[in-house]
């Protein structure tokens, strides 16, 4: 990556792919209607998977493989249009990207995509809340719970008031 290209947009990364001989690719970073598109792909393998669930709290066993062919599925429909958002086409086609990239690597260019475009501007953003409500004295108005209340039911005595024997 020259100097330029990581003056003018420190996301873009470089990664290692290959299966029999190494290169380096750069992989950059979605624009917001990209991570919208993505954020999509990963709403529906998401519904996928508790779609499988059914009320259950885990996958069992024998839901695994349905589980897995309908996430082949989704993924598999959308997994190089998604790729070919974040990698230069004229560096590496989509289809010689998946032919020369390991399961790690990919592991590995997903988990810095998901960093880069959603991570670290999701820090951002709670640190402008942060700031904003300080700037602002943005305070919570505070409920008070039925516990803090004081008890004011009394218990009236229906007897007379005895005088005090000497």
């Amino acid at each position: 990556m020259s100097g330029d290209e990581a003056r003018l947009n420190p996301q873009i990364r470089e990664v290692t792919i290959g299966v029999r001989n190494l290169r380096n690719i750069k992989i950059y970073p979605m624009s917001m209607a990209d991570q919208t598109r993505f954020i999509k792909l990963i709403e529906e393998v998401l519904n996928t998977y508790f779609a499988q669930l059914k009320g259950e709290e885990e996958l069992s066993a024998d839901k695994l493989p349905a589980f897995i062919m309908s996430l082949t599925d989704v993924v598999g429909k959308n997994i190089k249009d998604l790729m070919n958002i974040v990698i230069d086409p004229e560096e590496i086609s989509a289809d010689d990207f998946f032919n020369d990239t390991t399961n790690t690597q990919m592991s590995e260019i997903v988990t810095h995509i998901v960093q880069d475009n959603f991570e670290e501007p999701s820090k951002n953003v709670m640190g402008l809340v942060k700031t904003f409500k300080n700037m602002f004295q943005l305070t919570r108005p505070s409920q008070q719970s039925l516990n803090d209340m004081l008890n004011i039911d009394s218990e009236i005595s229906t007897e007379e008031v005895s005088e005090k024997e000497d």
